[in-house]
């Protein structure tokens, strides 16, 4: 029989300060970016899904300052969701064998271009950014709905 105790105790959030509270069955981030390298332009689900995640697992086989500086381009609330948890978030990958649920660690800072112009620009700027990556999905293309063509 399945508990019906929540994964995590809903009084507390999400935190390097509070990983230890996580049930067991939740996998703890492989590695936790404590410096940043990439500027990743579009901090939407699809990065979180693949390269945040992607980079983790290179940075737990190669220890670096790879960590991801985050920039939501269209809204707020990827930053601050981020924010709060210290950039943390769970990945939850299902497939035949069941459901995996992991916290990631490689998204090091978030921020939002409407609020924070001048620390993304610093951000890009840094001597210690190595890597300036963007995410371009659906939204970013503009197709004429008449045509199909993509409206330049």
């Amino acid at each position: 029989m399945r508990s019906s105790r929540p994964l995590i105790d809903t009084a507390i959030r999400l935190s390097r300060n509070t990983l230890d509270r996580l049930e067991r069955s939740i996998g703890r981030p492989a590695s936790i970016a404590d410096s940043i390298g990439i500027v990743h332009l579009g901090l939407g689900a699809f990065h979180r899904a693949h390269q945040a995640i992607y980079t983790e697992e290179a940075m737990a086989s190669t220890p670096g300052p790879w960590g991801i500086c985050g920039v939501s381009l269209r809204t707020a609330d990827s930053r601050d969701l981020l924010r709060a948890q210290d950039g943390l978030y769970t990945a939850i990958e299902k497939s035949g064998d069941g459901t995996r649920r992991r916290i990631i660690g490689s998204v090091r800072e978030a921020l939002f271009l409407g609020a924070d112009r001048a620390a993304i620009m610093a951000r890009l700027a840094a001597a210690t950014t190595r890597i300036v990556t963007m995410t371009i999905t659906e939204k970013g293309y503009c197709h004429d709905p008449a045509t199909g063509a993509l409206d330049l």
